[in-house]
């Protein structure tokens, strides 16, 4: 991972743009579309919510692919009973353990490809809150730069945004395997307004027939491919309100990624208590 220190934010595009021009040129070939995330404090590193939830009550457990499936199975019931949604196409886990045994699959992606309801619905509990391993990402910068700046928490000096750039060629490792999920699922509108993608990581276990889940720093150097790269920028927290008046006068403000009643609000109160004067 290359670490890049942006001291305005006003130099954040123009150095996404040399590095792209900059990896094509070295290539002469065309890279995959690169793919960004915004967090609130330039410490932070790729965890998984599932990674940062609960973990002193998880201690020297395994996390799985079927044990998460059994929880999100379980949650099933409650969240179509309280929201109206339904989700008859996603197996329950009882055939997802039998299909999982049966071996026929060795790359855990190729599976839930053929099963794109498991997807939908896994994309579902990510966007509401629900412990997830999907790792989310999105095509923009200008949305992972408002995700890192919304909310900066005091005292916080830098924020990052990372940009995964991944070659068309690419060599994942048989011990970690990272796959990318999007952008074209069915899924809440916030996938879409977010232009979100979602990364995985997994590591086969053979005996047990079932998936564990890795850091995802363990798995990006070989998902990269020969030509790719991780790079994560630091912009002074400092920034934050040129970088949020910016973003909403190109509509990238918390209502248009979220669409919530609240996030409505926030926005309103965010263009009257911050971005203007309070001279009457």
């Amino acid at each position: 991972m290359q670490e890049i220190d942006v001291k305005h934010w006003c130099d954040f595009d123009a150095e996404i743009q040399r590095l792209g021009a900059q990896r094509e040129a070295k290539t002469g070939r065309s890279l995959k579309a690169p793919l960004f995330r915004g967090l609130g404090n330039s410490e932070w590193g790729l965890q998984t919510t599932l990674e940062r939830s609960y973990p002193q009550e998880r201690i020297d457990e395994t996390l799985s692919f079927r044990k998460y499936y059994w929880k999100a199975d379980a949650a099933k019931p409650a969240v179509e009973t309280l929201t109206g949604e339904k989700w008859d196409a996603v197996p329950d886990f009882v055939h997802l353990d039998r299909w999982l045994k049966e071996g026929k699959h060795h790359w855990l992606n190729r599976f839930l490809n053929e099963q794109p309801a498991i997807y939908e619905y896994l994309v579902y509990l990510r966007h509401h809150g629900f412990p997830s391993p999907l790792l989310d990402w999105t095509a923009s910068p200008y949305v992972a730069a408002l995700f890192a700046f919304d909310a900066v928490c005091e005292g916080t000096e830098e924020v990052c945004i990372y940009e995964f750039l991944q070659d068309t060629i690419h060599a994942d490792s048989t011990n970690n395997h990272l796959f990318i999920v999007g952008p074209y699922i069915r899924s809440h509108r916030r996938h879409f307004s977010q232009q979100s993608r979602y990364s995985m990581c997994v590591r086969l276990d053979l005996e047990q027939r079932d998936y564990l889940f890795c850091p995802h720093e363990q798995a990006i150097p070989d998902a990269a491919g020969p030509n790719g790269d991780l790079f994560k920028f630091k912009i002074p927290a400092k920034e934050r309100l040129a970088v949020l008046k910016h973003l909403d006068l190109m509509n990238i403000n918390p209502f248009s990624v979220l669409g919530s009643e609240d996030s409505l609000v926030r926005t309103i109160a965010r263009r009257e208590c911050l971005f203007r004067d309070w001279d009457l």
